[in-house]
This record gives C-alpha cells, structure tokens and sequence, in this order.
C-alpha cells in the first residue's frame, strides 16, 4: 500500500466568497424554519431538509479480524452495539404521493471511548456540483421561494428568475461522467427494495490522521423484496421475519487525483478498501417510532470524536447549516 494522504485543516477551509454565501444560505435556513409548520402543515417546527423516519432498529457490528493498525488504532472493541434509521430525505413533510427513491441509512455506533460515533449514509451519495457557491445559491433560492410562496404566492413570483437562475447553474455543473453514469445505473433500481441499494457517506471523514470514506452493502440480493410496495410496510415486515446483515466498507485517500476530497461528483477509484466489519440487525428489533425519544434520535456526524470528523467543503457548509437549523427549531418547539 502506498502512503496514505494526511489530513490537514486546509481541506476544510472555505474561500470569502464561499463563506458570505453561506451566511446568505443560513439566514435563508432561519426564515425557512420559522414558516416550515405552515410550509410541511404541521404543528411545530421542522428541518429544512426533513428525513422521513421508515423505522429504527438496533443492531450489532463485529469488527472484522487483521485489520492494519491504523484503523484498529481508533476502532479499538471486537464489537459495538448500534441504532440504525431507516429514512427517506424529503424538502418537506411528505403527506402524500409516493417517496422519491432518495433513501438514507444512519448508524449510530454507540460507547466508542464513551462516545457515539454517527454517519449518515445515502443510496446516492454523488453530490450535484463541486461549487460550494453554485449549491449554496441553489439552497438559498429554494429556502427563500418556499417561504415567500407561503406567505403570499404572488409575491414568490418575484423570487423565480432567482430560483431558475441558480437552478440552471446547479444543473449545468450536473453533467460529469460519474454523475450522469450514477443516475444511468440509479434509474432501473428506483423501485427496488430499502435494503437492496449500497448506502455511502456524502462526503469524507477522518480516520485517525488520514482521509476515508465509509459504505455499506447488503451480503445478499434483496432487490425484489418487496418492489413497487411502500418501503416502510417492506421493512418493517422485513425485519419482523429474519436477520438483516450488512458489510461495512471504508476506503482510504492515497492522492486526491484518484481520490478526491472535495470533489463529491466523482467516484473514487484505486482506494484501498477494507471491510470493516458485518453488521446485524437481529430480527425483531425494530424500536417504536412513535415514542419522541426514537424519533428525536440525533445522527449529526458533526458530534463525533475529533478523529472521525468529517472533512471537506461541502461538510463544513453541512456543519454550519445543521448549526442554524437545530438552534432555530429547538428555540420555536421550546426545547
């Protein structure tokens, strides 16, 4: 194995110009909040991005055995218990209609040196532009349209040619090879079974003193399981009948031409890639997801220790916008 790529603070660092339109987009992320009960027609205040909850379950990882001793350096135990959260990202609370196939799965891997270490992962993970700005004007038109059409639609016809604007700017940066490859690949599985994707991290995290990216795929083909039915009915009924299990992956960044920090519209290639682990999540072990403390369940990577932090551009700006949104939510639903 070559040498492996060190983390630096500079790979987090965002230009002047990056950081006014981050400024820009939390302001845009307050005003967001404070209308989303009307916005998503709801009695308290939501995300801005909102994760539908199919269901919570816990489980089990095993570590897997002769792993090199930078990995075992920060996952020290032979096994640790987990919640993962099975879930949907909708812009708004999703009342009707059906889900679009955008799934996520979040592990939270609990007592690490007594500390839970979280990590969202997605079925889509190729991010839409490698412009923080691009996608930060996106956000902000989006945040700012949905707001001024719920309080006076007429007016929200004035923020349109913004909202096109930078639309057309986030869509035109969508056309990379990987990503245009990705959605190519994507669109024959739409309507497969929650449990059939490979779920990875938007983005990476640190490792110790290196730069990985974590994955996850099922050990076998469930892709027709379940298809065309609701996948909260599919999982539910999926975990209530057997074992679930899944190999854990992470990926090291030797160079940033094959691996790429900042470039989330690439798929890395020529990564050393170790399997972490198998995780299971035993049969009957879905948790109730009406009780508050389930569904209130936080998996904000940002929380993690300092040496599974996670790096980049578009985390930071991630970092930030969580920041704003969980203040603004928690001061209106009085918490």
């Amino acid at each position: 194995m070559k040498t492996l790529l060190k983390y630096t603070p500079d790979l987090d660092q965002l230009s002047p110009t990056e950081n006014n339109d981050l400024a820009r987009a939390m302001t845009s992320v307050e005003k967001f909040i404070k209308s989303s009960s009307k916005i998503s027609d709801v009695n308290y205040a939501t995300r801005d991005a909102h994760s539908k909850t199919y269901a919570t379950a816990k489980g089990v990882l095993k570590i897997s055995d002769d792993l090199p001793q930078f990995i075992t350096e920060v996952f020290q135990e032979k096994e640790y218990e987990l919640l993962a959260r099975f879930s949907n990202a909708n812009l708004v609370i999703n009342k009707k209609g059906r889900d679009a196939p955008l799934y996520g799965l979040s592990l939270k891997i609990k007592n690490m040196k007594g500390q839970d270490v979280n990590f969202p992962l997605v079925n889509f993970p190729l991010f839409p532009t490698n412009s923080s700005s691009v996608f930060l004007n996106f956000f902000r038109s989006v945040n700012m349209f949905l707001v001024t059409k719920q309080d006076n639609f007429l007016v929200s016809v004035l923020d349109l040619p913004s909202l096109i604007k930078n639309s057309l700017s986030l869509f035109s940066n969508m056309l990379s090879v990987d990503v245009i490859k990705k959605i190519v690949q994507f669109i024959p599985k739409r309507n497969n079974f929650f449990f059939s994707f490979n779920y990875d991290g938007i983005g990476c995290y640190r490792l110790g003193d290196h730069v990985m990216k974590i994955g996850l795929k099922p050990v076998r083909n469930l892709a027709n399981i379940g298809k065309d039915e609701p996948q909260k009915d599919s999982i539910a009924e999926f975990i209530s009948l057997q074992d679930s299990t899944f190999i854990l992956t992470i990926k090291m960044c030797e160079n940033q031409k094959d691996q790429p920090v900042n470039d989330l519209m690439k798929t890395w290639v020529n990564a050393p890639e170790y399997t972490l682990g198998k995780i299971t999540i035993p049969q009957d072990s879905q948790l109730d997801s009406t009780n508050p403390e389930i569904e209130n369940l936080n998996f904000n990577p940002f929380e993690n220790s300092e040496n599974l932090q996670p790096v980049g551009k578009i985390q930071q700006i991630r970092k930030k916008i969580y920041e704003v949104s969980i203040a603004t939510r928690n001061k209106l639903n009085g918490k």
